[in-house]
């Protein structure tokens, strides 16, 4: 009982200290509205600057994004998983956006074991490649499905209405950080308006514009100067041109009336010529038809001649070929024993060249050894003239010892002395 007790006290203070926290936070929130209405009235006119333009729909943005992330939290996602979420009449959602509701239920339920893997790699731990891959694919499945949400919900806002009126528990964090980021947008822009800034440009611009249209109506006025003087010449132009054109008229009539006095003139010429050319033809044409009779008759004439001609030539013709016939058989009677001949012939003269090819090989052979002998006793002369110019040679040279030896020999005269005084 004790323990029961103490479990309710303690319940009880975690409720009266949420209920304070939350009494705190309305009273701040209502602070903030007031400083927030105080503010906006200050605000005069929106910034025409692009920049803080850009940064004031950067902030709406993210207003509107976390508006809708304020009721599509995990717990309201889960609702619309397959099985579980069954449409009828009290949410009447749109099929399409039941359809993205339920994918990113699916996804959310399928990324579920993969959420702390980025904790574990920061711990150090070591993670299958596959599921990386895995958790990777599933992330950008949940990132792309949820923006193809949040754009349907802005397009259709009949939807968002619904699932707020289905949301019933808000999370407060969340609602804290959309205040946050609203009042933040109220101060970007209390910062970024440029009420006085905006006049004086506009000052500036109508200046340069009047300016501007100074320069724009002088340089209408000289060009409807411009324009006069155009008018002007284009006027003395015309004259002109109307002067040059009657003058062409005139021409042209001239110009015709030549033509149909030389086409008369013409036609006259031509009609005289036809009928001197046709007369010329009839004459022409009768003594060709009296030509024609003359060549018929000649033709039927010679016709006839030429046929008893070809049946001369025919009878002869026949006679010819007969006798040619007979000629051949005597030509091939004849060539027949000329081949038989000539057949004879050829064994005959095989037979006499075999034997004049033996008989060369012979002589061929008894050349050869002839001139292996001659080529001995040339050879042989050769040596003998050798030996005989060397027996020639020794002979000479017995002589010239000889002769040398003899010149030795002999006794030599010693001189007389002379007699003394």
């Amino acid at each position: 009982m004790k323990g029961a007790h103490k479990q309710f006290a303690k319940t009880m203070e975690t409720s009266l200290g949420e209920n304070r926290v939350k009494q705190q936070q309305r009273s701040l929130q209502e602070g903030h509205q007031e400083i927030i209405k105080n503010l906006m009235s200050t605000i005069i006119g929106k910034p025409t600057i692009v920049e803080a333009q850009r940064v004031l729909r950067v902030l709406d943005q993210l207003i509107q994004n976390l508006e809708y992330c304020l009721y599509l939290d995990t717990e309201f996602i889960g609702r619309f998983q397959t099985g579980k979420f069954l449409k009828d009449a009290k949410q009447p959602l749109t099929e399409e956006t039941m359809k993205l509701l339920q994918s990113q239920a699916e996804i959310e339920q399928k990324y579920r074991p993969y959420a702390n893997l980025d904790t574990a790699l920061n711990q150090g731990e070591e993670i299958d490649e596959t599921k990386k891959m895995e958790s990777e694919r599933l992330e950008n499945l949940l990132q792309e499905n949820s923006k193809n949400l949040l754009r349907r919900l802005q397009h259709c806002p009949k939807d968002y209405d619904i699932i707020k009126g289905m949301k019933t528990n808000i999370n407060t964090e969340m609602s804290d950080l959309l205040h946050c980021v609203k009042c933040i947008k109220i101060v970007m822009l209390k910062k970024l308006s440029t009420a006085q800034e905006e006049q004086n440009s506009h000052v500036k611009q109508l200046e340069d514009l009047k300016s501007k249209i100074a320069g724009q109506e002088k340089t209408k006025s000289q060009l409807e100067q411009e324009l006069q003087k155009i008018r002007q010449e284009r006027a003395a132009n015309m004259n002109k041109m109307k002067e040059e054109i009657e003058k062409l008229k005139q021409s042209i009539a001239e110009v015709k009336a030549n033509k149909q006095k030389r086409q008369d003139q013409l036609a006259k010429e031509i009609q005289t010529k036809y009928e001197a050319l046709e007369k010329d033809h009839k004459t022409k044409e009768d003594k060709l038809a009296a030509e024609l009779q003359a060549q018929r008759a000649r033709f039927i004439k010679m016709k006839d001649e030429n046929t008893q001609e070809e049946a001369t030539l025919k009878r002869r013709k026949q006679v010819q070929d007969q006798s040619l016939s007979e000629a051949i058989q005597i030509y091939d009677q004849m060539m027949e024993e000329y081949m038989k001949n000539l057949t004879d012939l050829q064994s005959e003269c095989a037979s006499i060249e075999k034997q004049l090819k033996d008989r060369q090989e012979y002589f061929k052979a008894v050349d050869s050894e002839m001139g292996r002998e001659r080529q001995l006793e040339e050879e042989f002369r050769r040596l003998k003239e050798l030996h005989q110019i060397e027996l020639e040679k020794k002979s000479e040279a017995a002589k010239h010892i000889q002769a040398f030896l003899q010149q030795v020999k002999k006794p030599s005269k010693k001189p007389k002395k002379a007699a003394k005084k």
